[in-house]
């Protein structure tokens, strides 16, 4: 099972030089491309076997499993999304962190008991707060790429990579693309998942679901204030990368808490 880690990591690495290469204008080959994507889909069908691995060894969501599958989710929608929409600049740094999670899943080891899924009632929110996690994922990623963009294009000539990523126009309403949709998906989890967190007195779930509200309204007054006074640039992308945070904190950040316990 060692082996196919490595050749996922590897995949996703050799694809950080392609994201690049095309970035700076090496790869403009089609046959290049097309090899580009392969290799792109390739390490993401692997990824999800050796998630659903973990999954299934594990027989339900411990650390390790939930954090490779919210990378998952992220992953997938980046493939769903990667024709149809300027967002391949964004492997730049989704790969790496993608190639990082799989090394902390093979070396960090967990004797907690996992949270298994046995209510049927949770799906909707399950499957909600994934897809939310994955959009916003997605769109702290494009936060940290605009930060910078907008710091490097104040000495242009010492970061060719900067000049070379889309306008910062076009990045930022990807980004706030990404928040709508990831603000919508996270407030059907929240409303899905709060009459069976209300009704348990369990502390983990009370610190879930207080982080994820925290993060709810850092998303709910940054859509505010880009509707009703069109906030944008390096305070809009801090704003993105505190509500990823809160949201990393209610799920990944308490769960690893409960299980070093």
């Amino acid at each position: 099972m060692q082996l196919l880690p490595g050749i996922i990591i590897a995949g996703y690495l050799l694809s950080t030089i392609f994201v690049r290469n095309m970035l700076i204008g090496k790869l403009v080959e089609d046959r290049k491309k097309t090899f580009f994507y392969l290799i792109i889909l390739l390490s993401f069908f692997l990824f999800a076997f050796y998630t659903y691995n973990l999954i299934s060894q594990t027989k339900g969501f411990d650390f390790n499993a939930s954090l490779s599958l919210t990378l998952l989710v992220i992953n997938f929608l980046f493939c769903l999304f990667m024709f149809t929409k300027p967002i391949y600049h964004l492997g730049l740094i989704l790969f790496p962190i993608t190639a990082f999670i799989i090394l902390v899943t093979l070396f960090y080891k967990t004797g907690s008991t996992p949270a298994a899924l046995t209510n049927n009632n949770l799906q909707l929110h399950i499957l909600s707060s994934f897809i939310s996690y994955g959009f916003l994922g997605l769109a702290g990623i494009e936060a940290m790429l605009l930060l910078f963009q907008e710091r490097k294009l104040r000495h242009v000539k010492d970061s060719s990579l900067a000049i070379s990523l889309p306008p910062i126009e076009v990045m930022e309403k990807v980004m706030f693309d990404l928040i709508v949709i990831g603000f919508i998906l996270l407030t059907v989890s929240l409303l899905s998942g709060a009459p069976f967190i209300l009704g348990d007195n369990n502390f983990f779930l009370m610190q879930k679901i207080i982080f994820s509200l925290i993060s709810w309204i850092t998303f709910a007054y940054l859509l505010f204030k880009r509707f009703s006074s069109g906030v944008r640039g390096t305070k809009a992308a801090h704003l993105t990368l505190s509500g990823i945070t809160f949201l990393f904190i209610a799920y990944l950040g308490t769960r690893l808490f409960f299980e070093l316990l």
